[in-house]
Parts: C-alpha cells; sequence; structure tokens
C-alpha cells in the first residue's frame, strides 16, 4: 500500500532541494559580501589634495586653484612645488603619498626625465673640465664596439645631447619595445626589459642625423649619453653625478637606485588616485630618468644656481641655443643641452618635464632670475600647467581636459563591474544567452577566468580618480559568485557539449590562454608594487 502526501504538504525531497537552494544562495551571498567588503577595504579610492597642505599658504593654495581637480576628489594624489625668485625659495607641498600620509616639501619624488637636465649638467661638467667635447663621435668614444651603419658611428656629443641625432626614443626591433610598452600600460617597469643601450646603438641600420629633421626626442640617445659620460669620467653614472653635480650644489637628497625599489622618505608613483604602479627603474637607463628620486628643495637649489647673475660654468654650457625645435616655433623654440629654450612674449624660458608610470615633474627657469619645480606621484597632475601658472606664463601646449575621456570613465566600469555580472549571469542563465554556446565545464572554467581578468585590468588601469571604488567592489563581490556558482555547478556539468567536442576545446583556448597570460602578467606587476 502506497503512502501519499496529504493535500498542501511537501515530500521531504522538495524540502530538501529547497533546504540546499536556500544554503547555496547564503554561501554565496557571504562569499560575494565578504569579497565586496575586502576589495572595497584595499581597493582604489580617491582624496581631495586640496584638504592636505603645508609649506606655504599662499603658494598652496595657488596649486589648488590650478589643479584640475579644483577643491575635490580626483585624479591628483601628491603634489610638491617650490617657486625661486631672486634666490629666494617658497615651498609648499598639497595631497598625501598613498592616500593617507600627507605630503611634505621634503618627500622624495621620481624625476622622470626631468633627470635629462642634470645629465646634461653632468656634460656641461666634463666639458669645462676638458674630458670631452661636443664633436666627439660615439664610434670614437666607443672604439672597443663594432657599428653597423657608420652613419649611427658618426653621431656626435652634442647631437644626443640635442635630441638631434635621429635616433628613434626605443629601440626599435626585437621584443624589447612591445614588453616595455606591456609593463607600461600595466603599471609595471616597463624598462626593466631595455638592454645596454651603447650595444643597441651599434646595431642600428638606417638612423642618424638626417638633413632637413633637426629636432626628435629620444631617450635611446640619451641613455647613450649617459653611459657615455660615465666612461668618460671613469666612473659609474649614479657616482659621477653625484660627485660632479649633485654634492657641488648641495642636492643631498636626489639619488639613482640601481635596484628595484624606493629611496626612504619616497612617495609611491600612481597611474591616478587609487592605482599605485611599480617605480621604474634600469642602471644602464638612468640618465633618461629611471630609478631617479629627487626633492623640490633640491631641485630648487639647482635652479637657483641656473639663475644666479654668475651660474658655474658647467650649468651655463646648457643654457646655450643648439638647434631649432618646429614643434615650439612660434616661440622661437630652441633646444640647449638638455634644456627646451622658449621666448615666451619677450621672457626667455628653460623648461624640461618629466613623466613615468605614476609620476610627473616640471622644471623651469627664466632670464630674469625666477623659476619653478613641480613634482606629482600622479600622471592625471598637470605639473606643465602648474608650473608655467606659477611663473605667469601661458602655456596652451599643455591644456588637459578636466577629467578623463567618458570612454574611459565607462571602460573602468564595464570591465571592473559590467563584466563580472555578465559572467555571472552567464553561469546562472546559460540559456538566456542565445549567442553564447551552452554551459559546459570549458565555459565554467573561461567565464571566472575572463571576469577576474577584466577586473583585475580595471583595477590597474581604471580611472579610479573618477570612478567610486565602491563599483570595484561591486565587481570583486559578483566575481566571487561566479566561481561559487560555477564551483557548484560543475559535478553536473559534461566537459564539453556539441556535435564537435574538439571545436569547443579550440574557441575555449583561443579567449583563455591571452586572458590568463594578462591574468598572470597583471598578477606579477602587482606582486612588485612597493
Amino acid at each position: 500500500m502506497s503512502e501519499t502526501a496529504p493535500p498542501g504538504s511537501t515530500s521531504p525531497d522538495a524540502r530538501s532541494q529547497r533546504g540546499g537552494r536556500r544554503r547555496i544562495i547564503r554561501w554565496t551571498a557571504a562569499a560575494a559580501v565578504l569579497a565586496a567588503l575586502a576589495a572595497f577595504a584595499a581597493g582604489p579610492r580617491s582624496a581631495s589634495v586640496a584638504a592636505h597642505r603645508s609649506g606655504d599658504a599662499a603658494l598652496a593654495e595657488r596649486v589648488a586653484g590650478l589643479l584640475p581637480d579644483g577643491q575635490g576628489a580626483g585624479g591628483s594624489v601628491g603634489v610638491s612645488v617650490a617657486v625661486i625668485d631672486h634666490g629666494k625659495v617658497t615651498r609648499a607641498a598639497l595631497g598625501t603619498t598613498d592616500g593617507s600620509t600627507p605630503v611634505t616639501p621634503d618627500t622624495v619624488f621620481e624625476t622622470g626625465s626631468a633627470q635629462k637636465v642634470l645629465t646634461a649638467s653632468l656634460l656641461g661638467s666634463l666639458l669645462d673640465a676638458g674630458r670631452i667635447r661636443l664633436t666627439d663621435t660615439v664610434g670614437g668614444l666607443w672604439p672597443e664596439y663594432t657599428f653597423a651603419d657608420p652613419a649611427v658611428a658618426g653621431i656626435t656629443v652634442e647631437q644626443l645631447a640635442t635630441h638631434t641625432a635621429g635616433l628613434p626614443s626605443f629601440p626599435p626591433d626585437g621584443a624589447e619595445f612591445p614588453l616595455a610598452m606591456a609593463g607600461y600600460l600595466l603599471g609595471g617597469n616597463g624598462y626593466s626589459v631595455l638592454g645596454d643601450p651603447v650595444r643597441t646603438l651599434t646595431g642600428l641600420s638606417g638612423y642618424g642625423p638626417k638633413p632637413g629633421i633637426e629636432f626628435s626626442y629620444s631617450n635611446l640617445g640619451y641613455a647613450v649619453l649617459g653611459e657615455t659620460l660615465a666612461k668618460v669620467d671613469g666612473r659609474d653614472y649614479p657616482t659621477a653625478l653625484r660627485e660632479r653635480v649633485l654634492v657641488p650644489l648641495g642636492m643631498e637628497h636626489t639619488t639613482v637606485r640601481t635596484a628595484p625599489g624606493t629611496p626612504d622618505g619616497a612617495i609611491l608613483p600612481f597611474h591616478t588616485a587609487g592605482t599605485p604602479v611599480v617605480p621604474w627603474t634600469n642602471p644602464q637607463w638612468a640618465a633618461v630618468g629611471t630609478g631617479t628620486w629627487t626633492t623640490s628643495a633640491d631641485l630648487a637649489a639647482f635652479l637657483a644656481a641656473n639663475t644666479a647673475p654668475n651660474p658655474p660654468a658647467a650649468l651655463a654650457l646648457t643654457h646655450t641655443p643648439r638647434a631649432a625645435v618646429a614643434d615650439y616655433a612660434d616661440r622661437d623654440g630652441r633646444i640647449g643641452l638638455g634644456w627646451q629654450l622658449w621666448n615666451a612674449g619677450g621672457t626667455k624660458v628653460g623648461w624640461h618635464n618629466g613623466l613615468t608610470n605614476g609620476s610627473r615633474a616640471f622644471v623651469a627657469y627664466t632670464s630674469d632670475q625666477r623659476a619653478v619645480v613641480v613634482l606629482a606621484n600622479s600622471t592625471r597632475t598637470p605639473t606643465e600647467k602648474i608650473g608655467f601658472g606659477l611663473l605667469g606664463i601661458s602655456a596652451p601646449e599643455f591644456d588637459e581636459p578636466q577629467t578623463p575621456h567618458p570612454v574611459l570613465l565607462a571602460f573602468t566600469v564595464l570591465f571592473s563591474a559590467g563584466v563580472p555580472a555578465l559572467t555571472l549571469l552567464g553561469l546562472v542563465r546559460p540559456r538566456r544567452a542565445r549567442l553564447s554556446r551552452p554551459l559546459d565545464r570549458l565555459k565554467a572554467v573561461s567565464l571566472p577566468l575572463t571576469a577576474a581578468t577584466c577586473w583585475l585590468l580595471a583595477l590597474r588601469v581604471g580611472e579610479w580618480g573618477h570612478v567610486p571604488g565602491v563599483v570595484s567592489a561591486l565587481g570583486a563581490g559578483l566575481l566571487a559568485a561566479t566561481v561559487v556558482e560555477s564551483v557548484r555547478r560543475w559535478p553536473a556539468l559534461p566537459t564539453t557539449r556539441g556535435r564537435r567536442p574538439w571545436l569547443r576545446a579550440v574557441t575555449f583556448a583561443l579567449p583563455t590562454l591571452p586572458l590568463a597570460a594578462l591574468l598572470c602578467t597583471t598578477a606579477v606587476i602587482t606582486a612588485q608594487l612597493p
């Protein structure tokens, strides 16, 4: 005699299934909430730069007025500024080193390419000492090397120092450039993959000075110049620079690192607020501005010496105009040894800027004994605009948008939260996606991997100075829910579904392998952060 459940009652199996579903929902929700809270606590966030100030109050107020973020949160993190007027130095600092610790006028920043004017000053010292001539050629100074192209061997020291050597900015061949760019885009040390610049130069053909083309900015050229100056001096570049330039000028906080990391008292570099990046380091390319750090006080001392009525001969040699710069023809643009030279409404200006993964720098001096230093630990801080603005010089060439392009903001939201939401939907409701393949184990793996890669990519390169960090936290929660759901469904899924299993495997591998490589690369870069 069979038993039947009374009307309105529920069988034990049905109750068990409902209870199991509730437990799964609770575990999924718990994982999502915990992941979201952890991501929110450790994730990107932005704070008002102008809220933290030190040094001269009036100067800090002027700098705050020149920031694109105004008084609110945005892409800027920390700024250190020095203004020199006839030898008198005024300094101020705004923002934080890492989102919490206030910047001070003594905080150490990356120099980036602003280092090139220090390299040029080292050249000036060796010229003044008679150790080298501007007409000396690379081939003559490196006789132990055989150059593939006589035109490259004939490049002079002056052409290296004035960017008139007709050289590319980076090695043009091989895997170095794409690897360096990938490292740069993801916030890594892109320069770490670049080898000996002199040996790179020996293998180049088809380059060299070209008639009618005077100025062509080249990091490779300055890297070769730095190695050449070190050889002529008989010491490595950091030692030669320290003894010939830094010590005489009292620049005791300016350093060149020969190993990864940051010096004591240094500020973390940020792509934008909330997104720290790896500082650049490569001793063979230090003359370009990799692994080079300084303070606004040190650069103020350097500029004060440059603007003195009778500057040291080594510095004075760098100020002489030597070649035209077509991009700044309306400014009567010229290039000295390192310095960009302008005529700005009757005022002669020498300047140089610098940009790394997460830092910007600007130094400038005028013919009326004024100068300015602007150091920032975010690529979203317009140091050139601030510097020229403090000198009272209009420089529309360096105008920048107040906020990032809407496409970049949309990318940040879509990749950090949108993709995890869509992948979770693809697991929970696989039949709703008509253009997608049926759910199987291959798809159960590729979906969370895709979501994790996109989320981490957005975390590394997203515009978190203008997108709330809660968006990243939401994406982390959705990603955790996706992983839980994938694990839950795994036992009941076949390895593949469809009439052509080999094709399913191919369609799984094609997107998954590049995504996995990107995920691993991003994870390695993240692990290298200070």
